[in-house]
């Protein structure tokens, strides 16, 4: 899935001085999604910091820069460290066994121009297949509701817990095998299994929550407590021209600072 981006201009300003200058990096700054799973790491997509130069989260916890710890472009899932801990971190379906095809799923993540700046949305979809995705293991389909900026995001079932990982969407497409011709086209979201993601965890001996999923909560319920996990996920790296060097006047004045 591609990355929403924006560019930011970070500004250092330099004593006020005959022939002093004013130093300007450009970065794109790309945005997904992430959730705790504990009160010090991050999941989010691979693909979302990968090449970063630097990566920032905001939301569950306050706006800070974040170490990139476990890059698995395997399974597109990455492990990042946070300064501060949420007040509470995702809990993972223990009964994975029992999902099935038109399953409800919330998500909940930060997609579009408005997540890019830190606004979180909500989605509801079902299962659409449990089958794993083709040319790609560890992986299902929900219905159409995937947008660019979930990727990382938690995919919850009815009681709160996490059942997987946004990843991508999708175009399945049916076609008449004689002739070629496309019948008709369905959009479809690719989400990463929840088995995919706890061997993960084992094999980087990272401990979280898992609960049974009995319970039916409301769609307002399960949003308020993942308010609390979430975050977005900041990739910045430096644009085509990432530094330009000018002057400042003498009198240390600068025009629209």
């Amino acid at each position: 899935m591609r990355k929403i981006f924006y560019t930011v201009t970070l500004l250092m300003f330099l004593p006020t001085m005959a022939g002093a200058e004013q130093i300007i990096h450009y970065f794109h700054v790309m945005s997904g999604t992430g959730f705790f799973v504990n009160r010090q790491y991050v999941i989010t997509n691979a693909h979302v910091v990968k090449g970063c130069m630097q990566v920032y989260v905001k939301g569950a916890v306050s706006e800070q820069q974040a170490a990139v710890k476990v890059l698995d472009e395997t399974n597109d899932l990455a492990l990042i460290e946070t300064k501060d801990s949420p007040k509470q971190f995702a809990p993972l379906r223990f009964n994975i066994e029992n999902l099935k095809v038109g399953d409800k799923v919330l998500l909940m993540g930060y997609p579009g121009e408005a997540g890019a700046h830190g606004v979180y949305s909500v989605a509801t979809a079902q299962i659409e297949d449990m089958h794993e995705v083709v040319g790609s293991e560890g992986r299902f389909y929900i219905t159409d509701v995937v947008e660019h900026g979930n990727s990382g995001g938690p995919v919850f079932d009815t009681s709160g817990n996490v059942i997987g990982v946004v990843v991508a969407k999708s175009i399945m497409y049916m076609v008449n095998a004689n002739t070629q011709e496309k019948i008709s086209e369905k959009h479809v979201g690719i989400v990463i299994s929840l088995a995919t993601l706890k061997q993960f965890l084992f094999d980087h001996g990272i401990f979280t929550e898992w609960l049974g999923s009995s319970l039916l909560y409301a769609d307002s319920y399960i949003e308020d407590n993942a308010k609390s996990y979430i975050v977005n996920v900041q990739c910045r790296t430096p644009a085509d021209a990432s530094t330009v060097t000018t002057p400042i006047p003498q009198d240390g004045a600068l025009n629209g600072r």
